[in-house]
Protein backbone atom coordinates (compact mmCIF):
# COMPACT_ATOMS: atom_id res chain seq x y z
CA UNK A 1 0.00 0.00 0.00
CA UNK A 2 1.44 3.40 -0.87
CA UNK A 3 1.49 6.33 1.28
CA UNK A 4 -1.04 8.15 -0.56
CA UNK A 5 -3.98 5.93 -0.43
CA UNK A 6 -3.30 5.17 3.19
CA UNK A 7 -3.72 8.77 3.91
CA UNK A 8 -6.67 9.42 1.42
CA UNK A 9 -8.09 6.23 2.73
CA UNK A 10 -7.94 7.69 6.25
CA UNK A 11 -9.69 10.87 4.29
CA UNK A 12 -12.45 8.75 2.57
CA UNK A 13 -13.83 7.25 5.95
CA UNK A 14 -14.19 10.64 7.57
CA UNK A 15 -15.88 11.84 4.77
CA UNK A 16 -18.19 9.12 4.71
CA UNK A 17 -19.00 9.82 8.13
CA UNK A 18 -19.34 13.29 7.72
CA UNK A 19 -21.55 12.45 5.49
CA UNK A 20 -23.64 10.62 7.36
CA UNK A 21 -23.53 13.57 9.84
CA UNK A 22 -25.05 15.47 7.72
CA UNK A 23 -27.89 13.44 6.66
CA UNK A 24 -28.64 12.65 10.19
CA UNK A 25 -29.27 16.57 10.87
CA UNK A 26 -30.95 17.81 8.17
CA UNK A 27 -33.78 18.59 9.81
CA UNK A 28 -31.79 20.70 12.00
CA UNK A 29 -33.37 24.56 11.56
CA UNK A 30 -30.59 26.27 13.58
CA UNK A 31 -27.62 27.07 11.38
CA UNK A 32 -24.63 25.21 13.79
CA UNK A 33 -25.21 21.73 11.83
CA UNK A 34 -24.48 23.00 8.25
CA UNK A 35 -21.76 25.18 10.21
CA UNK A 36 -20.29 22.05 11.83
CA UNK A 37 -20.57 20.22 8.52
CA UNK A 38 -18.80 22.52 6.40
CA UNK A 39 -16.02 23.32 9.47
CA UNK A 40 -15.43 19.83 9.92
CA UNK A 41 -15.29 19.20 5.71
CA UNK A 42 -12.56 22.25 5.61
CA UNK A 43 -10.98 20.69 8.47
CA UNK A 44 -10.32 17.29 6.67
CA UNK A 45 -9.21 19.01 3.11
CA UNK A 46 -6.62 20.53 5.43
CA UNK A 47 -5.43 17.62 6.93
CA UNK A 48 -5.40 15.81 3.45
CA UNK A 49 -3.27 18.64 2.15
CA UNK A 50 -1.07 19.03 4.99
CA UNK A 51 -0.55 15.03 4.20
CA UNK A 52 0.14 15.54 0.71
CA UNK A 53 2.44 18.48 1.54
CA UNK A 54 4.88 16.15 3.81
CA UNK A 55 4.42 12.85 1.92
CA UNK A 56 3.51 13.73 -1.36
CA UNK A 57 3.20 10.89 -4.11
CA UNK A 58 0.20 11.17 -6.60
CA UNK A 59 -2.29 13.00 -7.13
CA UNK A 60 -5.63 12.10 -8.53
CA UNK A 61 -7.33 14.89 -10.79
CA UNK A 62 -10.73 14.31 -13.32
CA UNK A 63 -12.59 16.67 -15.63
CA UNK A 64 -15.31 16.13 -13.18
CA UNK A 65 -14.12 18.62 -11.11
CA UNK A 66 -13.69 21.18 -13.47
CA UNK A 67 -17.76 22.02 -14.07
CA UNK A 68 -17.66 22.07 -9.97
CA UNK A 69 -14.39 24.29 -9.66
CA UNK A 70 -16.33 26.84 -12.14
CA UNK A 71 -19.23 27.28 -9.99
CA UNK A 72 -18.03 29.05 -6.64
CA UNK A 73 -15.77 30.59 -9.15
CA UNK A 74 -18.45 32.08 -11.03
CA UNK A 75 -20.21 33.00 -7.86
CA UNK A 76 -17.16 34.91 -6.46
CA UNK A 77 -17.61 36.70 -10.20
CA UNK A 78 -20.75 37.73 -9.71
CA UNK A 79 -19.91 39.31 -6.15
CA UNK A 80 -17.25 41.23 -7.63
CA UNK A 81 -18.68 42.62 -10.14
CA UNK A 82 -22.06 43.61 -8.38
CA UNK A 83 -24.19 41.04 -10.69
CA UNK A 84 -25.86 39.51 -7.81
CA UNK A 85 -29.35 40.74 -6.17
CA UNK A 86 -28.93 39.06 -2.94
CA UNK A 87 -25.16 39.26 -2.23
CA UNK A 88 -25.33 37.40 1.39
CA UNK A 89 -27.38 34.27 0.02
CA UNK A 90 -24.79 34.16 -3.11
CA UNK A 91 -21.80 34.11 -0.76
CA UNK A 92 -23.47 31.19 1.17
CA UNK A 93 -24.19 29.11 -2.37
CA UNK A 94 -20.22 29.78 -2.70
CA UNK A 95 -19.39 27.85 -0.16
CA UNK A 96 -22.08 25.22 -0.69
CA UNK A 97 -20.75 24.75 -3.87
CA UNK A 98 -17.13 25.09 -2.86
CA UNK A 99 -17.65 22.20 0.22
CA UNK A 100 -19.32 20.13 -2.72
CA UNK A 101 -15.76 20.61 -4.81
CA UNK A 102 -13.62 19.70 -2.22
CA UNK A 103 -15.74 16.76 -1.12
CA UNK A 104 -15.72 15.39 -4.38
CA UNK A 105 -11.50 16.29 -4.62
CA UNK A 106 -11.62 13.96 -1.44
CA UNK A 107 -13.30 11.39 -2.71
CA UNK A 108 -11.56 11.14 -6.14
CA UNK A 109 -8.29 10.60 -3.80
CA UNK A 110 -9.35 7.85 -1.59
CA UNK A 111 -11.10 6.22 -4.84
CA UNK A 112 -7.50 5.56 -5.58
CA UNK A 113 -7.53 2.34 -2.92
CA UNK A 114 -9.83 -0.58 -3.90
CA UNK A 115 -10.86 -1.04 -0.87
CA UNK A 116 -12.73 1.91 -0.18
CA UNK A 117 -13.92 2.08 -3.72
CA UNK A 118 -15.57 -1.73 -2.80
CA UNK A 119 -16.65 -0.33 0.79
CA UNK A 120 -18.52 3.17 0.31
CA UNK A 121 -21.12 1.45 -1.91
CA UNK A 122 -21.81 -1.05 0.76
CA UNK A 123 -21.64 1.32 3.80
CA UNK A 124 -24.14 3.59 1.57
CA UNK A 125 -26.24 0.60 1.22
CA UNK A 126 -26.12 -0.15 4.80
CA UNK A 127 -27.01 3.33 6.02
CA UNK A 128 -29.88 3.92 3.42
CA UNK A 129 -31.79 0.87 4.62
CA UNK A 130 -31.42 1.30 8.40
CA UNK A 131 -32.34 4.82 7.74
CA UNK A 132 -35.83 3.70 5.84
CA UNK A 133 -36.31 1.35 8.42
CA UNK A 134 -36.22 3.94 11.00
CA UNK A 135 -38.25 6.84 8.37
CA UNK A 136 -40.80 4.09 8.13
CA UNK A 137 -41.62 2.90 11.62
CA UNK A 138 -41.24 6.62 12.53
CA UNK A 139 -43.49 7.56 9.98
CA UNK A 140 -46.29 5.60 11.53
CA UNK A 141 -45.68 5.99 14.82
CA UNK A 142 -44.53 9.74 15.69
CA UNK A 143 -46.50 12.50 15.27
CA UNK A 144 -44.30 14.46 12.95
CA UNK A 145 -41.36 14.58 15.72
CA UNK A 146 -37.86 13.22 14.15
CA UNK A 147 -36.58 10.20 15.63
CA UNK A 148 -39.13 10.53 18.38
CA UNK A 149 -37.52 13.42 20.05
CA UNK A 150 -37.10 16.47 18.18
CA UNK A 151 -40.56 18.58 16.99
CA UNK A 152 -40.24 19.01 13.62
CA UNK A 153 -42.78 21.63 13.35
CA UNK A 154 -44.56 19.51 10.58
CA UNK A 155 -47.58 17.53 11.64
CA UNK A 156 -46.70 14.47 9.34
CA UNK A 157 -44.90 13.16 6.54
CA UNK A 158 -41.55 13.13 8.08
CA UNK A 159 -39.39 10.24 7.40
CA UNK A 160 -35.91 10.25 9.35
CA UNK A 161 -34.24 13.46 9.12
CA UNK A 162 -36.18 14.36 5.90
CA UNK A 163 -38.77 16.68 6.82
CA UNK A 164 -39.90 16.98 3.38
CA UNK A 165 -40.93 13.94 1.68
CA UNK A 166 -39.84 14.74 -1.70
CA UNK A 167 -36.00 14.98 0.13
CA UNK A 168 -36.29 11.50 1.16
CA UNK A 169 -37.84 10.20 -2.12
CA UNK A 170 -34.42 12.09 -3.54
CA UNK A 171 -32.61 9.79 -1.08
CA UNK A 172 -33.83 7.01 -1.75
CA UNK A 173 -33.32 7.27 -5.74
CA UNK A 174 -29.56 7.56 -4.91
CA UNK A 175 -29.50 4.33 -3.09
CA UNK A 176 -32.18 2.28 -4.25
CA UNK A 177 -30.30 0.96 -7.55
CA UNK A 178 -27.32 0.12 -5.35
CA UNK A 179 -29.63 -2.27 -3.10
CA UNK A 180 -31.41 -3.63 -6.81
CA UNK A 181 -27.88 -4.21 -8.58
CA UNK A 182 -26.02 -5.88 -5.13
CA UNK A 183 -29.13 -7.99 -5.12
CA UNK A 184 -28.45 -9.28 -8.84
CA UNK A 185 -24.34 -9.64 -8.46
CA UNK A 186 -24.36 -11.48 -5.35
CA UNK A 187 -27.49 -13.66 -5.02
CA UNK A 188 -26.75 -15.46 -1.48
CA UNK A 189 -27.72 -11.50 -0.53
CA UNK A 190 -30.57 -11.48 -2.93
CA UNK A 191 -33.39 -11.74 -0.50
CA UNK A 192 -32.12 -9.50 2.22
CA UNK A 193 -31.46 -6.35 -0.56
CA UNK A 194 -34.88 -6.82 -2.37
CA UNK A 195 -36.40 -6.84 0.94
CA UNK A 196 -34.48 -3.40 1.95
CA UNK A 197 -35.34 -2.02 -1.59
CA UNK A 198 -38.93 -2.82 -1.16
CA UNK A 199 -38.88 -1.15 2.26
CA UNK A 200 -37.62 2.06 0.44
CA UNK A 201 -40.51 2.01 -1.40
CA UNK A 202 -42.20 1.44 0.66
CA UNK A 203 -41.14 5.28 2.59
CA UNK A 204 -41.43 6.59 -0.88
CA UNK A 205 -45.25 4.85 -1.30
CA UNK A 206 -46.20 6.15 2.58
CA UNK A 207 -44.62 9.77 1.94
CA UNK A 208 -46.52 10.36 -1.22
CA UNK A 209 -43.66 11.28 -3.19
CA UNK A 210 -45.20 11.25 -7.39
CA UNK A 211 -41.82 11.95 -8.77
CA UNK A 212 -40.34 9.88 -6.57
CA UNK A 213 -42.62 6.28 -7.08
CA UNK A 214 -42.15 6.64 -10.82
CA UNK A 215 -38.54 7.22 -11.07
CA UNK A 216 -38.05 4.26 -8.28
CA UNK A 217 -39.67 2.02 -11.08
CA UNK A 218 -37.62 3.30 -13.68
CA UNK A 219 -34.49 2.54 -11.90
CA UNK A 220 -35.77 -0.93 -11.22
CA UNK A 221 -36.13 -1.35 -15.24
CA UNK A 222 -33.09 -0.16 -15.96
CA UNK A 223 -31.32 -2.26 -13.59
CA UNK A 224 -32.82 -5.20 -14.96
CA UNK A 225 -31.89 -4.05 -17.84
CA UNK A 226 -28.47 -3.75 -17.11
CA UNK A 227 -28.03 -7.39 -15.87
CA UNK A 228 -29.79 -8.53 -19.09
CA UNK A 229 -27.40 -6.40 -21.08
CA UNK A 230 -24.32 -7.95 -19.26
CA UNK A 231 -25.89 -11.78 -19.61
CA UNK A 232 -26.17 -11.82 -15.78
CA UNK A 233 -29.65 -12.77 -16.00
CA UNK A 234 -31.27 -14.59 -18.94
CA UNK A 235 -34.76 -13.25 -20.48
CA UNK A 236 -37.00 -15.58 -18.68
CA UNK A 237 -34.84 -15.08 -15.38
CA UNK A 238 -35.35 -11.30 -15.72
CA UNK A 239 -39.00 -10.93 -16.34
CA UNK A 240 -39.42 -13.86 -13.23
CA UNK A 241 -37.28 -11.09 -11.24
CA UNK A 242 -39.37 -8.69 -12.94
CA UNK A 243 -42.34 -10.09 -11.75
CA UNK A 244 -41.25 -10.72 -8.29
CA UNK A 245 -39.80 -7.38 -7.32
CA UNK A 246 -42.85 -6.12 -8.60
CA UNK A 247 -45.16 -8.35 -6.30
CA UNK A 248 -42.54 -7.23 -3.28
CA UNK A 249 -42.48 -3.64 -3.74
CA UNK A 250 -46.47 -3.92 -4.22
CA UNK A 251 -46.82 -6.06 -1.09
CA UNK A 252 -45.01 -3.18 1.02
CA UNK A 253 -46.45 -0.19 -0.65
CA UNK A 254 -49.89 -1.95 0.52
CA UNK A 255 -48.40 -2.29 4.30
CA UNK A 256 -47.14 1.22 4.01
CA UNK A 257 -50.80 2.81 2.39
CA UNK A 258 -51.36 3.09 -1.02
CA UNK A 259 -54.10 5.38 -0.51
CA UNK A 260 -52.33 8.77 -0.07
CA UNK A 261 -50.47 8.44 -3.21
CA UNK A 262 -52.91 7.14 -5.13
CA UNK A 263 -55.22 10.48 -4.15
CA UNK A 264 -51.83 12.34 -5.65
CA UNK A 265 -51.69 10.55 -8.89
CA UNK A 266 -55.50 10.32 -9.79
CA UNK A 267 -57.24 13.46 -7.41
CA UNK A 268 -54.75 16.48 -8.70
CA UNK A 269 -55.43 17.99 -12.12
CA UNK A 270 -51.80 18.22 -13.19
CA UNK A 271 -52.29 21.27 -15.25
CA UNK A 272 -53.33 23.26 -12.26
CA UNK A 273 -50.37 22.60 -10.48
CA UNK A 274 -48.49 25.66 -9.19
CA UNK A 275 -45.28 24.72 -9.86
CA UNK A 276 -45.49 25.44 -14.06
CA UNK A 277 -46.55 29.28 -13.32
CA UNK A 278 -43.81 29.26 -11.16
CA UNK A 279 -41.43 27.54 -13.63
CA UNK A 280 -42.40 30.11 -16.47
CA UNK A 281 -42.06 32.80 -13.63
CA UNK A 282 -38.07 30.74 -13.88
CA UNK A 283 -38.02 31.37 -17.48
CA UNK A 284 -39.00 35.10 -17.56
CA UNK A 285 -35.76 35.46 -15.31
CA UNK A 286 -33.31 33.87 -16.97
CA UNK A 287 -34.63 35.94 -19.83
CA UNK A 288 -33.83 38.97 -17.89
CA UNK A 289 -30.30 37.48 -16.82
CA UNK A 290 -29.59 35.48 -19.50
CA UNK A 291 -25.33 35.77 -19.02
CA UNK A 292 -24.79 36.39 -15.53
CA UNK A 293 -27.71 35.11 -13.84
CA UNK A 294 -29.51 37.30 -11.02
CA UNK A 295 -27.11 35.61 -8.41
CA UNK A 296 -26.10 32.14 -6.55
CA UNK A 297 -28.45 31.72 -4.20
CA UNK A 298 -31.16 34.87 -5.27
CA UNK A 299 -33.55 32.79 -6.75
CA UNK A 300 -36.08 33.32 -3.81
CA UNK A 301 -35.53 36.89 -3.59
CA UNK A 302 -36.07 37.94 -6.97
CA UNK A 303 -38.96 35.59 -7.75
CA UNK A 304 -41.75 38.11 -6.71
CA UNK A 305 -40.54 40.88 -9.02
CA UNK A 306 -41.99 37.83 -12.21
CA UNK A 307 -44.51 36.24 -9.96
CA UNK A 308 -47.70 35.60 -11.56
CA UNK A 309 -50.26 34.69 -8.47
CA UNK A 310 -50.16 35.05 -5.17
CA UNK A 311 -51.83 32.20 -2.96
CA UNK A 312 -50.35 33.97 0.25
CA UNK A 313 -47.71 31.18 0.75
CA UNK A 314 -44.01 32.22 0.09
CA UNK A 315 -42.26 30.30 -2.99
CA UNK A 316 -38.96 29.14 -1.53
CA UNK A 317 -37.71 27.45 -4.74
CA UNK A 318 -37.89 27.38 -8.41
CA UNK A 319 -39.50 23.80 -8.36
CA UNK A 320 -36.72 22.78 -11.11
CA UNK A 321 -32.77 23.00 -10.23
CA UNK A 322 -31.75 22.78 -13.68
CA UNK A 323 -34.53 26.62 -14.22
CA UNK A 324 -33.44 28.13 -11.06
CA UNK A 325 -29.49 27.18 -11.92
CA UNK A 326 -29.87 29.14 -15.45
CA UNK A 327 -32.08 32.01 -13.57
CA UNK A 328 -29.46 32.79 -11.04
CA UNK A 329 -25.90 31.53 -12.74
CA UNK A 330 -27.58 32.40 -16.43
CA UNK A 331 -26.56 30.05 -19.58
CA UNK A 332 -22.74 29.55 -18.08
CA UNK A 333 -24.09 28.03 -14.84
CA UNK A 334 -26.66 25.63 -16.86
CA UNK A 335 -23.97 24.59 -19.04
CA UNK A 336 -21.56 23.75 -16.74
CA UNK A 337 -24.73 21.60 -14.71
CA UNK A 338 -24.89 19.96 -18.28
CA UNK A 339 -20.91 19.68 -18.44
CA UNK A 340 -20.66 18.05 -14.66
CA UNK A 341 -23.91 15.34 -15.73
CA UNK A 342 -22.25 14.52 -19.49
CA UNK A 343 -18.78 14.07 -18.09
CA UNK A 344 -20.23 11.64 -15.28
CA UNK A 345 -23.11 9.79 -17.77
CA UNK A 346 -20.85 7.28 -19.09
CA UNK A 347 -19.12 5.87 -16.12
CA UNK A 348 -22.16 6.23 -14.09
CA UNK A 349 -24.33 4.26 -16.45
CA UNK A 350 -20.95 1.34 -16.41
CA UNK A 351 -21.33 1.47 -12.55
CA UNK A 352 -24.94 0.82 -12.68
CA UNK A 353 -25.48 1.57 -9.02
CA UNK A 354 -24.59 4.99 -10.02
CA UNK A 355 -27.69 5.16 -12.17
CA UNK A 356 -29.06 6.51 -9.23
CA UNK A 357 -27.54 10.19 -8.81
CA UNK A 358 -28.36 10.40 -12.70
CA UNK A 359 -32.07 9.61 -11.41
CA UNK A 360 -31.71 12.53 -9.11
CA UNK A 361 -30.85 14.77 -12.00
CA UNK A 362 -33.72 13.97 -13.57
CA UNK A 363 -35.93 14.62 -10.91
CA UNK A 364 -34.36 18.09 -10.22
CA UNK A 365 -36.04 19.26 -13.59
CA UNK A 366 -39.34 18.95 -11.41
CA UNK A 367 -38.14 19.39 -7.94
CA UNK A 368 -35.13 20.93 -5.86
CA UNK A 369 -32.39 18.21 -4.64
CA UNK A 370 -29.36 20.20 -4.84
CA UNK A 371 -31.05 23.29 -2.68
CA UNK A 372 -31.22 24.20 1.15
CA UNK A 373 -29.67 21.98 2.16
CA UNK A 374 -25.70 21.56 2.07
CA UNK A 375 -25.18 18.58 2.94
CA UNK A 376 -27.61 16.40 1.22
CA UNK A 377 -26.32 18.28 -1.98
CA UNK A 378 -22.47 16.88 -1.00
CA UNK A 379 -23.92 13.76 -0.48
CA UNK A 380 -25.40 13.57 -4.08
CA UNK A 381 -22.29 15.03 -5.89
CA UNK A 382 -19.25 12.88 -3.94
CA UNK A 383 -21.53 9.64 -4.16
CA UNK A 384 -21.56 10.49 -8.04
CA UNK A 385 -18.02 10.72 -7.99
CA UNK A 386 -17.12 7.46 -6.59
CA UNK A 387 -19.30 5.89 -8.55
CA UNK A 388 -18.28 6.90 -11.94
CA UNK A 389 -14.77 5.90 -10.14
CA UNK A 390 -15.96 2.65 -9.80
CA UNK A 391 -17.76 2.26 -13.66
CA UNK A 392 -14.07 3.70 -14.71
CA UNK A 393 -12.23 1.35 -12.82
CA UNK A 394 -14.59 -1.60 -14.77
CA UNK A 395 -14.42 -0.69 -18.79
CA UNK A 396 -15.00 -4.50 -19.60
CA UNK A 397 -18.65 -3.90 -18.92
CA UNK A 398 -20.89 -2.92 -21.75
CA UNK A 399 -23.06 -0.13 -21.20
CA UNK A 400 -25.79 -2.33 -23.21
Amino acid sequence: MTAVPRYSLLAGYALSALLAFGILTLWVRGRWAVAAFQLALFAIVAAWFWSYAWIGAALRLRWTLAPLAFIPCWAALQLQFGTSLAPWHTSEAAITWLTCLLAAFLMLQASAHPRFLRWFPDALLVFGSLLSVQALLQLFTSRGDVFWLFPSGFPDRVLGPFVYHNKYAQFIELVFPSALWRAVTHRRLAPLCLVSAAIMFAGVVAGASRSGFAILLLEMAAVLFFAWRRQLLSSRSAVVIAMQGAALLALWGFLAGWDFLAQRLTGVDPLSDLRWPIMRSSLAMVARFPVFGCGLGAWPVVYPEFATFDNGLFVNQAHSDWLQWAAEGGIPLLLAMLSFAALLARPLLRSVWGIGFLAVLLNAAVDYPFQQLPAFAVLLVSTAILAAEAGAADPGHPLG
